[in-house]
């Protein structure tokens, strides 16, 4: 039986929703799949709120909130499954699905699915970053890891067009209206003639509590100048 491992984060909103179109794709029907769980972090948690709170619906925040699956239902409804806390066998290959920790790297290759295009969108909270750069488009990107954060081969890219009027709540769910993103990424990873960027722009990290007050605010005063 072949045998992958799907790294993410215990998160029931998007993570494990993602997790779960995966492995109940027939694709996997024989696989034997280990899925290694990361914590979600309260304070990344609070700041998103506050992102959702300024720039987004919260509305459509606390619908999603109420669609929650968890890792147990995961497990009861698909034996081919297991949760371990290492990383202890080899693998056809590793998937990173909104994991919140940094994967270190193994004999197995390992894929992400990345919210942001990997030479302008590269790191978190993108759904925030897009209002202070104004971006019209993000991108789906799936790419090998490699020692850097959101660097490596692409091996399948979506771009999706911005409405005007978009929230960051829509850029935040956007993986969930576009699940078949997922399948169509992993059935490319044997492709050959993949792009790797050799520039890049700089990484986006999770901001301070600081400096997302003072960003926000920025974006506002800019916009009564107006």
């Amino acid at each position: 039986m072949k045998k992958i491992i799907i790294y993410t984060t215990n998160d029931e909103i998007i993570s494990l929703h993602l997790v779960k179109q995966i492995i109940t794709n027939r694709k996997f029907k024989d696989y034997h799949i280990d899925i290694l769980l990361t914590k979600p972090s309260i304070l990344r948690k609070i700041k998103i709120f506050i992102v959702i709170m300024f720039f987004g619906s919260v509305k459509d925040f606390l619908k999603q909130i109420a669609n929650k699956v968890s890792i147990s239902e995961i497990i009861k409804n698909n034996n081919n499954c297991k949760i371990v806390s290492q990383v202890n066998e080899n693998y056809e290959y590793g998937l990173s699905v909104y994991c919140s920790s940094k994967i270190k790297l193994q004999n197995f290759k390992i894929f992400n699915f990345h919210l942001g295009n990997l030479k302008t969108q590269r790191g978190s909270f993108i759904f925030f970053y897009k209002f202070l750069y104004d971006w019209n488009s993000i991108s789906l990107t799936f790419h090998e890891i490699s020692d850097r954060f959101d660097v490596g081969k692409i091996i399948n890219e979506r771009i999706i067009k911005l409405d005007k009027n978009c929230f960051a709540s829509d850029i935040f769910f956007i993986y969930l209206k576009n699940k078949d993103f997922l399948i169509e990424s992993i059935d490319k990873i044997n492709e050959k003639n993949n792009k790797e960027y050799k520039e890049f722009n700089k990484l986006y990290l999770i901001p301070s509590f600081f400096k997302l007050f003072k960003d926000i605010a920025t974006f506002f005063l800019k916009k009564i100048k107006i």
